[in-house]
């Protein structure tokens, strides 16, 4: 070989060289997962997305087809005849969407896109692989038509009071938790107990006791935000989840329920007052806190003013081993 070729051969080398450094760097800018496939569809480049998002070295990568990168899921037969389908078309393939256990990261759902992209004054092509990891996307949807269809269902009502039961407030009352920690807020968790319940049905009868709930349900509707979540979970006991807002703070909302409850004394005279027991839990800004964690401190700090009342008032002992 003559000097003259062997520098055009250096140069055209370091071209290539060149070339594929460009296209290395263009591909690793690219937030979403991205590979470069040959005719036969072993991956040839690999940006650094998709090695850090599926946790594979560029080793581990280069050289190999798709099915070799591990088990499960990259071993999907689907995958498998969609790549094929690709080899052969000259346009746009549709999205497949894959739902497997991938090597290292798990159970995941990974979007895949492919166009097959022929090479100017070649007979080959390459295939140009998009991922996308869109478990997140697919957990939220699937999480949301569960609430909506437990939402529609009476299950999570109590049908006396009109409030959500224990079950709507369990799952009602997680996604407001989230959603606070989301947005960098509070959730107040408050623990409310109807005081003397037992001694109502004994002296009234069970309707007096129905009565009983159903305006201590009126007088937290009218105290809370239609935002808010109220709940009966028990016979005598209510529970409301409450996102902080600005200066509406619990306090804030403790001394409006105080209010009502003294005007709804003032303007049921002829029925016995409603007496609360109420205990306050404040959520970790840090996201620490689980909406059970909250329910039981509530729950506790609630039955510390309950006890101080069964001290004062002889007529309440009636429930002090409910408590002890």
């Amino acid at each position: 070989m003559s000097v003259l070729n062997r520098e055009m051969l250096r140069r055209s080398r370091l071209r290539f060289v060149r070339m594929c450094d460009h296209i290395r760097a263009i591909l690793d800018s690219v937030r979403e997962p991205f590979t470069v496939l040959d005719g036969n569809l072993r991956i040839r480049l690999a940006n650094k997305s998709f090695c850090r998002t599926f946790r594979l070295s560029p080793k581990q990568i280069n050289g190999r087809c798709i099915h070799e990168l591990g088990d499960g899921a990259w071993k999907d037969p689907a995958l498998q005849k969609w790549l094929g389908a690709m080899h052969r078309r000259r346009t746009y393939s549709e999205d497949l969407e894959v739902e497997g256990v991938f090597p290292v990261i798990g159970r995941r759902t990974i979007l895949f896109n492919a166009r097959r992209v022929e090479i100017a004054g070649a007979s080959r092509h390459i295939t140009l692989l998009t991922t996308e990891d869109i478990t997140p996307r697919r957990q939220a949807e699937k999480e949301m038509k569960q609430l909506n269809a437990a939402l529609k269902s009476e299950s999570m009502t109590d049908t006396l009071t009109g409030l959500y039961n224990r079950r709507g407030y369990t799952v009602l009352s997680q996604h407001y938790l989230d959603l606070a920690h989301r947005r960098g807020k509070r959730v107040f968790v408050i623990y409310i107990d109807l005081d003397g319940l037992n001694k109502i049905n004994d002296e009234g009868g069970h309707l007096a006791g129905d009565q009983a709930l159903v305006r201590a349900a009126d007088i937290l509707r009218e105290t809370f935000r239609k935002s808010d979540i109220l709940a009966r979970i028990g016979g005598d006991e209510f529970v409301i989840a409450t996102l902080e807002n600005g200066h509406n703070s619990a306090a804030i909302q403790m001394a409006r329920l105080q209010i009502n409850l003294k005007r709804h004394a003032l303007e049921n005279h002829y029925a016995p007052p409603i007496s609360l027991s109420v205990g306050v839990a404040r959520s970790n800004p840090r996201g620490l806190s689980s909406i059970e964690e909250l329910t039981r401190q509530a729950d506790a700090l609630m039955y510390i003013e309950k006890r101080g009342k069964y001290r004062s008032d002889p007529s309440l002992r009636k429930r002090t081993a409910d408590v002890s």
